[in-house]
C-alpha cells in the first residue's frame, strides 16, 4: 500500500491495511531515484546505508520537526521581553547614528511545544534502497507521533509505504550522522568565518543580519580553533570550538534563540537533538540575548581558560 498526498489527518486506513503486523517503518523507495529527491533534505548526493539525518526545513512539518512551535497565549497578560535590532537614529544636533539596540517590549507569553526531532534513515531491504522513519507500532498511544511521521514523509517525498520491520529492514548500529559539516581544524578568525556566515544569512533582513553577524563576530574574537556548521534541520547553527579552554559555543541565526555553551567533547555534543540541547540533557550555560550578553560571554570564556 502506498500513501500519497500533501498530508493526512487520520491513520485509520493505514491501520486497517497493516493487519497483524506489529512493527513498521514508513519508507520511500530511492533505488532508482535521482539525488534531487534527497539533497534538498540535507543528505549527500550519494546515499549510503546507515546515514541518518533530521530533514531540512522545506515546509511547515519539517519546520515543526526541527524547531518546535510557539503558541501565543493572548489569554494571559503581556510580559516584557528583550529584543535586539539594528537601527538608525538622530541625536539632538541632527547627527545620524547607527547600531544595535536591545529594548524590553511587551509581548504575550508563549507556550513552547517541543520539536519531535525525528530523523530519516537510509536503509536496505530486499535489494532496495529506502529512506525510512524509525520503527513504530500503530498503537493508540503512538497516534500523535505516527501522524507526525506520516506527514513528515509526505512533505519530504509526497508519498510513503509502510514496511514490516521484521522483514529485514534495519537502520544499523552505527549511524553516519550528517547534521554537521566540520571544517578542517586550525585558526578561525572573523575574516575566515565571515564568508561562511554570509552564505547562510543572505536570506535574512538587513536589520537581522547585522545583529546575527555581530554576535558571531564577538564569539570569533576569542579565537576558536574548531568550526562546525549545521545542515539539514540544524541549518543556521554554528559551533565554535575552543580546545584550550575545553568549550564549545553554539550560536544560531535565529534571533530569538539564546547562546549555548558546552564543556563536553564534540563527539558527545554532535549526537544530541535540538530538544536535548535546549532542555539541558548535558550540562551547559545558556546566555539570553539581552544587553548583558557580551559581558556574560566574556565571563564564561575567561573562566574556561
Amino acid at each position: 500500500m502506498k500513501v500519497t498526498g500533501n498530508s493526512v489527518r487520520s491513520l485509520v486506513k493505514l491501520i486497517t491495511t497493516i493487519g497483524k503486523v506489529t512493527s513498521i517503518r514508513l519508507a520511500h523507495d530511492v533505488t532508482d531515484a535521482t539525488s534531487d529527491t534527497w539533497v534538498s533534505l540535507g543528505f549527500d548526493p550519494v546515499l549510503e546505508v546507515g546515514q541518518s539525518l533530521m530533514p531540512a526545513l522545506i515546509g511547515k512539518v519539517t519546520a515543526f520537526n526541527a524547531n518546535g512551535r510557539e503558541v501565543v497565549r493572548s489569554d494571559l497578560p503581556m510580559e516584557r521581553q528583550p529584543r535586539s535590532f539594528y537601527t538608525t537614529w538622530q541625536d539632538w544636533h541632527g547627527k545620524e547614528h547607527s547600531g544595535i539596540q536591545t529594548r524590553s517590549i511587551p509581548m504575550y507569553p508563549r507556550d513552547y511545544i517541543s520539536a519531535p526531532s525525528e530523523s530519516l534513515h537510509v536503509v536496505a531491504m530486499n535489494g532496495r534502497k529506502l529512506i525510512a522513519t524509525k520503527e513504530t507500532t500503530l498503537a493508540d498511544e503512538n497516534e500523535a507521533e505516527n501522524l507526525h511521521l506520516a506527514n513528515l514523509m509526505l512533505e519530504c517525498f509526497g508519498e510513503f509505504e509502510p514496511v514490516d520491520s521484521a522483514s529485514g529492514l534495519t537502520v544499523g548500529a552505527i549511524l553516519k550522522r550528517l547534521q554537521w559539516d566540520i571544517l578542517p581544524q586550525g585558526a578561525f578568525p572573523w575574516e575566515r568565518i565571515r564568508g561562511i556566515v554570509r552564505t547562510v544569512t543572505e536570506t535574512l533582513k538587513t536589520s537581522e543580519k547585522v545583529v546575527v553577524e555581530s554576535r558571531l563576530q564577538a564569539i570569533a574574537r576569542y579565537e576558536p580553533d574548531f568550526l562546525a556548521t549545521g545542515r539539514g534541520g540544524f541549518s543556521g547553527y554554528f559551533v565554535h570550538g575552543f580546545s584550550r579552554r575545553g568549550i564549545y559555543v553554539l550560536e544560531s541565526i535565529h534571533l530569538d534563540n539564546a547562546t549555548y555553551i558546552f564543556r563536553n567533547n564534540w563527539e558527545e555534543f554532535s549526537r544530541l537533538t535540538k530538544n536535548q540541547i535546549i532542555n539541558g540533557e548535558i550540562p551547559h550555560s545558556r546566555l539570553v540575548h539581552d544587553n548583558g550578553w557580551n559581558g556574560r560571554l566574556r565571563a564564561v570564556m575567561a573562566a574556561g581558560i
